[in-house]
């Protein structure tokens, strides 16, 4: 099955593909953890990547015991490995059920973690781009 298409239309624009909720287990407690995962790039060299990628990404790596530092750096270098540069951005924002069903019980308590990589680590213009539009779509959610 491809991962990439031919695409010969393509301009310097970003990919944001958003609203991708997947569960996973805590490590440290065991208990789950929702995380809503948006992955940005910006395609290059005639070739794009097909959007059920992202999700089978995400899906892959929250189906082991996880931390959410550690998930964020997982999508971002898988991400590396199918666009073949790094530049690619991904933002997860979660929720924790150690964190607000035992301990602090704090309900509310979301945690944001960012990986940025080639053009969204150097230029600042892009990264703001893509945290503002991985934050309306939480907003929305």
């Amino acid at each position: 099955m491809a991962t990439c298409f031919t695409e010969s239309q393509l301009g310097d624009q970003l990919v944001i593909v958003g609203g991708m909720s997947v569960w996973s287990l805590c490590e440290h407690h065991m208990l789950p953890m929702n995380l809503h995962v948006t992955a940005g790039y910006v395609p290059d060299g005639g070739a794009v990547v097909g959007l059920s990628k992202f999700g089978r990404i995400a899906q892959h790596y929250a189906g082991r015991l996880q931390v959410q530092e550690r998930f964020t750096r997982q999508v971002a270098e898988h991400l590396v490995d199918v666009i073949g540069r790094k530049d690619v951005a991904v933002a997860v924002r979660g929720l924790h059920l150690c964190m607000s069903m035992r301990g602090v019980r704090l309900e509310a308590a979301r945690t944001t973690t960012l990986h940025t990589g080639g053009q969204f680590a150097i230029d600042p213009v892009l990264n703001q781009q893509f945290v503002t539009l991985a934050g309306a779509q939480w907003n929305a959610a």
